[in-house]
Formats: C-alpha cells, sequence, structure tokens
C-alpha cells in the first residue's frame, strides 16, 4: 500500500503541474482514508488518464460543494 500511495501522491503532482494547483481542490476520487488497494489504483488511472488525454476532470461546483458534509 505505501508504494501505491507514494505513485498516487506523484500522479497527483504530476496532474497539479498540467492542469493548475487548484485543480483538484473539488474532485472526489476517494475516501482519503481507504485501505482498499483496488480503490487507489482506480484512483491513479483515472488522473493518469486525465493527463494523457490532456482533459482535466471536472469539479463540484462551488456551490454544491460547500453543502457537502466531509
Amino acid at each position: 500500500m505505501k508504494y501505491l500511495r507514494r505513485e498516487l501522491n506523484q500522479v497527483e503532482k504530476e496532474y497539479l503541474k498540467q492542469f493548475g494547483e487548484g485543480s483538484l481542490n473539488r474532485v472526489i476520487l476517494h475516501d482519503p482514508d481507504t485501505k482498499d488497494k483496488q480503490d487507489v489504483q482506480d484512483t491513479i488511472d483515472i488522473l493518469k488518464e486525465a493527463i494523457a488525454k490532456n482533459k482535466p476532470l471536472g469539479q463540484v461546483p462551488e456551490d454544491m460543494w460547500k453543502l457537502i458534509a466531509f
């Protein structure tokens, strides 16, 4: 799991470099406390695909974001 977390951190950095610092601020990818390796791998794959296609992920609109309870 440590390896996957490191890979996720690296891919997130690449994503932010390509799409901008705030580009993941309102994107929900997975539970940050997950222990499920497949959830983390799926997130890595989603981010890599967005980078490869040069298409940023959609963010939750700010007004809706404020209504979400975490």
